[in-house]
């Protein structure tokens, strides 16, 4: 017994040893191990500290009633059902401009902010192109090189904006970590994550293959903020969230003035993502602003050259076959049939946060929910649901 005691004695003063080292290495590291874990945290606490995005509601979209409905109300109604079931937070469906249905589930609002989880990744796209009109960036073609100056010298450095943004970079990625030592832990989780970024090897040659990578956008991130000389959120707020004439969002940032993430959390009412939705619908163009010229918009939802399901930080449902990736994706892309038209695409976030865009139909679905946990989405959870019933209900007004 005295050995075990002993031996048991040794094992907590190492646990003890190695919190304390921990906590005074990263004061941040600790609280967010623990909040790993939370199931779904509705108020989304551990995303902190915070940086605001400011917005004035300036673009507010119509409401349709009765007869001025130009989907069915009873595939709204069954929309929302569905939604329900889901567990959804909200949802939203606006076609020809005009907003069909705008529900909320028990406790949620307009007013509330939701996780967006990756769909934050395709604003990412529309702030490179934005810092190439202005200026601040030579091209989407440039080598990270140039903005990286760690890099300048490096095989990495010739790794391209556009390879970043198609998830080809060749960056290494990291698998899911629950050890608070690691890089594979701190690229998201430490209070000064950009050396932890800076630090991901190259383990392929970039522009082989396709490999969804967190680490891409979170450099893209960097990379606006050292080329344009301003802050990402303060970025986002002048070229984007405030012409689009948006409620207001937050950021998670890694540290009081440090870095934004930007491959994941940022928090916004499920209507601004509507007008997000309409920004991509419009070619660049909503609340009467030309955000980027329409023929980004174009690429940017063009197919990359080694994944016909993906273009600039965004998913496409074009092809007929499921993305062979839908297994191994956490986000919901199992479906029962492939989307009605072939011009579907959608923003995507953990636990089926998704804008759905669909171009040729003029339609806009917002569907938000949990976001946190091992399991948010439902096995009966369907990609195409929401917006195939759409399609179905489309009549004349």
């Amino acid at each position: 017994m005295r050995i075990v005691g002993i031996f048991l004695s040794g094992f907590f003063s190492i646990i003890a040893l190695a919190v304390a080292w921990l906590y005074f290495s990263d004061a941040q590291l600790l609280p967010r191990y623990v909040g790993m874990f939370a199931t779904d945290d509705l108020t989304y606490s551990g995303l902190s500290p915070r940086e605001h995005v400011a917005g004035d509601a300036s673009y507010r979209l119509p409401q349709a009633s009765g007869a001025q409905k130009t989907i069915d109300p009873v595939a709204l109604a069954d929309m929302a059902e569905y939604a329900y079931a889901q567990d959804s937070h909200s949802l939203i469906v606006i076609h020809q401009g005009v907003v069909q249905l705008e529900w909320y589930n028990k406790g949620w609002d307009r007013n509330r902010v939701t996780q967006s989880q990756s769909m934050h990744k395709s604003v990412l796209p529309i702030l490179v192109q934005a810092a190439v009109e202005d200026g601040s960036i030579g091209a989407i073609t440039d080598p990270v090189g140039l903005y990286l100056t760690e890099w300048q010298d490096d095989p990495r450095g010739a790794i391209t904006i556009e390879q970043m943004m198609w998830m080809s970079s060749g960056l290494l990625e990291y698998p899911f970590s629950i050890n608070p030592f690691s890089d594979e832990f701190k690229w998201l989780f430490a209070s000064n994550s950009s050396p932890v970024l800076l630090r991901t090897p190259l383990d392929w040659t970039p522009g082989d293959k396709f490999e969804y990578n967190n680490v891409n956008a979170e450099l893209l991130g960097l990379i606006i903020e050292r080329a344009t000389g301003v802050r990402y959120t303060q970025y986002l707020q002048s070229k984007l969230w405030g012409p689009m004439g948006a409620q207001g969002a937050d950021l998670w940032i890694d540290q009081d003035g440090g870095k934004a993430h930007s491959s994941c959390c940022l928090l916004a009412p499920s209507m601004d993502w509507g007008r997000f939705g309409m920004m991509l619908l419009g070619e660049g163009k909503v609340n009467g602003q030309q955000i980027v010229d329409s023929s980004f918009i174009q690429g940017m939802i063009r197919p990359s050259p080694t994944f016909e399901w993906y273009g600039y930080q965004i998913w496409l449902g074009y092809s007929r076959d499921l993305n062979p990736r839908a297994d191994k994706l956490a986000g919901g892309y199992q479906r029962s049939e492939p989307f009605l038209t072939e011009d579907t695409y959608f923003t995507s976030g953990y636990g089926a946060q998704r804008v759905y865009v669909v171009p040729s139909q003029e339609l806009v679905i917002v569907r938000m929910g949990p976001a946190t946990g091992r399991n948010p989405v439902k096995p009966s959870w369907d990609n195409t649901y929401l917006v195939n019933t759409a399609i179905r209900g489309i009549r004349e007004p």
